[in-house]
């Protein structure tokens, strides 16, 4: 985990495939290994608290995977520093597609569908698309766009602290926090808070001494009731 990370969120979100709404839409590139997140060794168990496992981790180990969730990133030091992301990532391993269909800060759009070894970059203001090569699996493509939530959960994830609390507005939601342990010289102390409402996911807030990024789920599920999220719109025509 970088010591900076939930400040350059957006950045690498943005920056790992290339994929943009704008009018020179790039083309993807490579994820290299660094940036998937480790798969939950046996021996880190222990450290998974109950809510977490049954939730998080068994939409880790589904085929399919929706999350539709807004993201808002703080800096510390600059409290005119905010910016608020709103996005749904989705994917059906057994079709070989994915999507992620993100509304950005100053109203920029990130538009990417994979199907069959294709990733097209839809520009939804323009009503257009461009198609590349992908070559990255599906699994890469959903790890690269949460490996900052640790949903998958990497070694350096250690439960700290369970129970009850009130969160924005609302009474007993249950939590589980965690501490991200670093082996980077000098690194920034970093927890991860997940909330749960009728054991369900409801929030997560990922904190250090450099800031703050929290995510409202308004779905973290296993199941896809509109597979037209995988579709160019019939509308959109095709860029070379």
């Amino acid at each position: 985990m970088k010591k900076i990370g939930i400040l350059l969120i957006s950045v690498m979100l943005l920056g790992l495939f290339g994929c943009s709404g704008n009018k020179n839409m790039e083309s993807s590139a490579n994820v290299s290994e660094r940036s998937v997140v480790a798969e939950s060794p046996a021996k880190i168990k222990k450290d998974i608290g109950e809510l977490f496992e049954n939730t998080f981790m068994e939409l880790w180990k589904s085929d399919i995977i929706y999350i539709d969730v807004e993201m808002t990133v703080e800096n510390n030091e600059d409290s005119n520093q905010k910016y608020v992301y709103k996005y749904i990532l989705a994917s059906d391993k057994n079709k070989k597609t994915a999507m992620i269909n993100m509304d950005q800060p100053d109203n920029k759009k990130l538009h990417c569908i994979i199907e069959n070894d294709k990733i097209y970059y839809i520009n939804d203001s323009e009503k257009n698309y461009k198609i590349s090569d992908y070559k990255n699996t599906i699994d890469e493509f959903i790890k690269a766009y949460t490996k900052d939530m640790n949903l998958g959960v990497s070694e350096s994830i250690q439960l700290s602290e369970d129970g009850t609390t009130d969160f924005k507005g609302e009474k007993d939601i249950a939590f589980e926090k965690y501490a991200i342990v670093s082996t980077e010289k000098n690194a920034s102390s970093i927890t991860i808070t997940y909330y749960f409402k009728d054991e369900k996911p409801y929030a997560e807030v990922m904190q250090s001494d450099k800031g703050k990024t929290t995510f409202i789920f308004k779905s973290a599920d296993a199941k896809i009731s509109d597979n037209s999220i995988f579709k160019v719109p019939s509308d959109y025509s095709k860029k070379e």
